[in-house]
């Protein structure tokens, strides 16, 4: 398995000579990626059909990658991508529940918030809990009358306090695995945004500089291909991305407020051995 991480920043700097302001992009960027392999072993299988599962992770290397620099390369991203890819280079044991469709339930040790991956979040933790799951070596079943063409869309309306203006949608597809043998491809979009209100004053005044707005978005898309045999995942390629925009003061001489925006993306391919 193989899970890539790739974090930018998009800024801007002004200039103003004379009359006239001039604006700079900036774009600082940082890669990082690891790869471990997975052994699952079926302990037991209940009535209803679900079984308890256990896996090993043994990572292939005993430290991460790093993309070759370029010149939009970010020290200080770089160190705090590679802090986290450091954390999750070590060998583990997991147990848990797989249910018919998929589903996990008594993972052990650890499915808590304590256990999120450190990605250093904005609350709520949409990747990190998004992390969790994808790199488990299976796909969930959806509630999808199984035909290639099949597909189903629904809206996401979050109840979190933290997302009461979010609006997105799901959407999951059965698609033809052309070229493989007894296997279909299970295709899940997932998208998010919402805007996050701007910090209460600490004192009210009468006039005040308008407040930066700052708006919000998660998308993950993810291609499972399982085999028509036993349900199991074959290869899969699965990407989640958050995106924080922020529009700052008006600058004068531009047209439009200058806009910094911040992006991390996760990347997992996941690939099952002879």
């Amino acid at each position: 398995m193989i899970l890539s991480l790739k974090a930018e920043s998009h800024s801007v700097t002004t200039e103003t000579v004379a009359a006239r302001t001039y604006v700079t992009p900036v774009i600082r960027a940082a890669e990082v990626s690891l790869r471990w392999r997975e052994e699952r072993k079926i302990l037991s299988v209940q009535e209803d059909g679900s079984a308890t599962i256990e896996e090993t992770l043994v990572p292939a290397s005993q430290q991460c990658e790093d993309a070759l620099p370029s010149e939009t390369t970010d020290a200080s991203l770089q160190s705090s991508l590679k802090a986290f890819c450091t954390s999750w280079l070590k060998a583990g044991i997991i147990r848990y529940t797989e249910n018919k469709s998929g589903a996990l339930r008594d993972v052990s040790p650890s499915d808590s918030e304590n256990s999120l991956p450190p990605l250093a979040e904005t609350a709520p933790p949409l990747l990190s809990l998004w992390l969790k799951r994808a790199v488990r070596p299976n796909a969930i079943f959806p509630q999808l009358p199984f035909e290639i063409g099949a597909t189903s869309q629904q809206s996401i309306r979050p109840a979190s306090n933290l997302l009461n203006n979010a609006r997105g949608s799901e959407t999951t597809e059965w698609l033809d695995a052309q070229g493989e043998t007894a296997a279909a491809m299970l295709h899940v979009v997932q998208q998010l945004v919402w805007s996050a209100a701007p910090p209460a004053p600490a004192v009210r005044v009468e006039s005040r500089e308008p407040q930066t707005q700052k708006d919000e978005s998660f998308f993950a898309d993810s291609l499972s291909t399982v085999s028509l045999r036993d349900g199991s995942l074959l290869h899969a390629n699965r990407s989640a991305s958050r995106t924080t925009s922020r529009h700052l003061d008006p600058v004068p001489g531009l047209p439009q407020p200058p806009e910094f925006s911040s992006k991390l993306t996760l990347t997992i391919t996941i690939e099952r051995l002879p």
